[in-house]
């Protein structure tokens, strides 16, 4: 009877094959932690940018009419009104000019002024030049140098300043308030300087300029 029991030999080396196959498992799931090591991980950016942001401009121009008013535009300067002018000025005699300011800016302002002289030449106690300041009037001049009369009115401005001018008044008000203007608006006013009838011969041959300075500031400043 032939023995069919397995050689030991056999059973051996089939269960040491079996032993490498478990072996080759064993290795592959401890490579496993290596391979997750190596993914990519997507990312993304978003960058918000804004819209220009552009200061407001505070501009006060002037000039002797409405359509002619936009000179000194930008910071400060000085408008040489050649017409604002008279010779050989008598006592009681007097001249009236117009003087426009302009809101030339992007932004509201108020504005306000003072008026005072280059030198005291023309000033005398109680008499001497003055100064009479109109927020609207029409200027008007008559008579004649010849005949010692020329005599300038401001129709039916508002008087807003009527005073002896020297060069200590550049820190009295024109006006009694500060004067509003938005952006594109204009005021007329109307200048009107007297030499009192009551000037001494002392003030003969005398000249001095007058100096109208504006100053502006933004609607919000104290």
């Amino acid at each position: 009877m032939k023995d069919h029991t397995e050689p030991r030999r056999g059973r051996f080396m089939r269960g040491l094959a079996s032993r490498k196959v478990r072996a080759v498992l064993c290795l592959g799931i401890f490579a496993a932690p290596a391979a997750v090591g190596t993914m990519a991980y997507w990312t993304d950016e978003a960058i918000i940018e804004s819209g220009e942001f552009t200061a407001g401009t505070l501009d006060l121009t002037v000039g002797d009419t409405v359509a002619n008013s936009e000179f000194l535009q930008g910071q400060g300067g000085t408008f040489e009104y050649s017409e604002l002018t008279i010779a050989d000025l008598l006592p009681g005699e007097s001249i009236a000019r117009s003087f426009v300011v302009r809101n030339f800016g992007t932004t509201g302002f108020t504005f306000n002024g003072s008026v005072y002289t280059s030198n005291n030449n023309l000033v005398a106690p109680g008499s001497g030049m003055r100064v009479a300041i109109y927020a609207g009037g029409t200027p008007t001049d008559t008579g004649t140098a010849a005949a010692g009369n020329r005599t300038g009115t401001c129709g039916d401005g508002e008087l807003l300043k009527d005073q002896a001018v020297s060069t200590a008044t550049n820190t009295v008000k024109v006006a009694p308030t500060d004067i509003r203007l938005e952006p594109g608006e204009t005021q007329i006013h109307c200048v009107r300087i007297l030499l009192d009838p009551a000037s001494p011969n002392t003030l003969q041959g005398k000249l001095t300029k007058l100096i109208v300075a504006l100053d502006a500031k933004q609607v919000s400043a104290p």
